[in-house]
């Protein structure tokens, strides 16, 4: 068998038991990718949590961070140019929140469960047990240093089909969502950008108990970008919001 013949070539020389662990992750690996491999090294590199790389087969002790960090890369070029073909009449801060739709850790970690991914990883005891209690990060990285790994190995047009089948077409749904919660907004359009999270602070607060008018100012990264005022905190948050999405529009627009 093709994969028995390679294993030899770039694993440390393990017993006969270990090496069905490989060609079976390898298997797997294939199955899911939906074409022969052709660099299986890429594929358990990508398997490698930086807890296991002592028990994983790879001959240097590296793990999956650096294909984690490809694969992002390459998801988010795949889903934008998704979205750019098919978004013709989209403005680029409304393709930015269209394109965080698909690429968060929600949706990974979707991917990871579908995909069975833990049960190919290499890792300690510590992050198995992590993975059982719900932890995200391993899981979803994993996915991205797959995709990574696809790319380095079979090209562009493999790897898209690979992320057309699991990522974009399973969610084709969320791209048809108007959403007119600014909040929400927002928090994806900076999420997509890997800046912290919105804060809301109220600013002003004024009139009787009965009448009160609210107004919250939001920040990003310390910056205030958007002032609200309404009847209830979360009025003036989402007026806050708004405002704070058509200021970054605006710094776009002027950067251009």
């Amino acid at each position: 068998m093709f994969i028995e013949k390679i294993l030899t070539l770039f694993f440390k020389k393990k017993k006969k038991k270990f090496d069905k662990l490989i060609e079976y992750r390898l298997i797997r690996i294939e199955k899911l990718v939906g074409t022969k491999i052709n660099n299986p090294y890429l594929y358990i590199e990508a398997l490698t949590h930086r807890s296991g790389v002592n028990i994983s087969p790879l001959r240097k002790k590296i793990s999956n961070e650096r294909l984690e960090f490809l694969g992002d890369s390459v998801l988010n070029l795949v889903v934008t140019k998704y979205i750019f073909s098919k978004f013709i009449n989209e403005d680029e801060g409304q393709m930015t929140i269209l394109r965080s739709r698909f690429v968060n850790k929600d949706i990974l970690l979707n991917v990871a469960n579908k995909l069975k991914i833990s049960e190919l990883l290499f890792v300690n005891e510590n992050a198995a047990s992590a993975i059982e209690s719900g932890a995200k990060s391993i899981l979803v990285d994993s996915v991205e240093a797959l995709i990574g790994a696809i790319y380095l190995d079979l090209g562009f047009d493999v790897v898209n089909k690979f992320i057309m089948r699991y990522i974009i077409k399973p969610n084709i749904n969320l791209v048809n969502v108007k959403d007119q919660n600014f909040k929400s907004q927002l928090l994806e359009y900076v999420q997509s950008k890997k800046l912290s999270s919105p804060k809301y602070d109220v600013i002003k607060e004024e009139g009787p108990q009965h009448a009160k008018k609210f107004t919250v100012q939001v920040s990003i990264n310390g910056k205030p970008l958007g002032i609200g005022s309404g009847n209830t905190k979360k009025a003036a948050e989402q007026l806050a919001a708004k405002q704070a999405i058509e200021s970054i529009k605006k710094i776009l627009d002027n950067s251009k």
